[in-house]
């Protein structure tokens, strides 16, 4: 693959594309499946999947040192980083049923104790979790939805940008990977907009602190008559 070339008129292009997209939409569009399951993938979704399966309840409980896949495909990046760092917990949801029974069929031969998996929204997911609650989220290689109506439909935009930094930790990071050019260009574009107005909100709240921290109470005197 050539080297990718952000150059200025490139960008400005893509910005007043985007400027013209419809609105996102709160949904994680993709194929779910491909063919019809065999009584072998039954069998998998219905009784190994419940071993290893991401509920409310184990959001909660699964540990402080948290990583989420979005869109695992196959799941061999979320099965080595389970692998090699099982002091961590990894999350991985992927709503293609073929992919994850992949996956599911890998880590129940393995025992892998460190990965939970769901075929639901990720979008929805992310809003169930609390605050500050991941140390990563990986995002390779996501549908690029080139045609221009289709835009919308793009995983990283910037409602989900907000809420991918409402369930990172302070010190924790996103991992974005592509090889289509114009989606690169835009995901650029969405993260520097999002920093800016964070900043920029950051910068108004200390003012308004500054403001009140020297704005002193003023002295009421009472005064008695005999």
């Amino acid at each position: 693959m050539g080297k990718i070339r952000f150059s200025r008129k490139t960008f400005i292009r893509t910005f007043l594309v985007m400027k013209n997209d419809s609105p996102y939409v709160s949904k994680l569009y993709g194929r779910k499946k491909s063919r019809s399951l065999n009584t072998h993938s039954q069998y998998i979704l219905k009784n190994i999947l419940p071993k290893y399966k991401l509920d409310d309840e184990s959001i909660l409980t699964i540990g402080d040192n948290i990583e989420f896949e979005i869109g695992f495909g196959y799941g061999e990046h979320l099965l080595w980083q389970a692998l090699n760092n099982k002091n961590k917990m990894f999350i991985g949801a992927e709503p293609f049923i073929s992919g994850a029974i992949n996956l599911i069929k890998e880590v129940n031969q393995k025992q892998i104790k460190n990965i939970r998996i769901s075929t639901e929204d990720a979008i929805n997911i992310l809003d169930s979790m609390a605050d500050y609650c991941l140390s990563s989220i990986y995002i390779l290689f996501p549908d690029p939805w080139p045609k221009r109506r289709h835009h919308k439909r793009r995983l990283i935009n910037p409602n989900n940008i907000d809420k991918f930094h409402r369930v990172l930790k302070k010190s924790g990071k996103i991992l974005i990977a592509s090889d289509h050019k114009g989606y690169i260009h835009s995901i650029i574009i969405d993260l520097i907009g999002y920093v800016r107005k964070v900043l920029i909100l950051q910068k108004s709240h200390t003012r308004q602190h500054i403001q009140n921290t020297k704005r002193k109470p003023s002295k009421m005197t009472k005064t008695q008559s005999i």
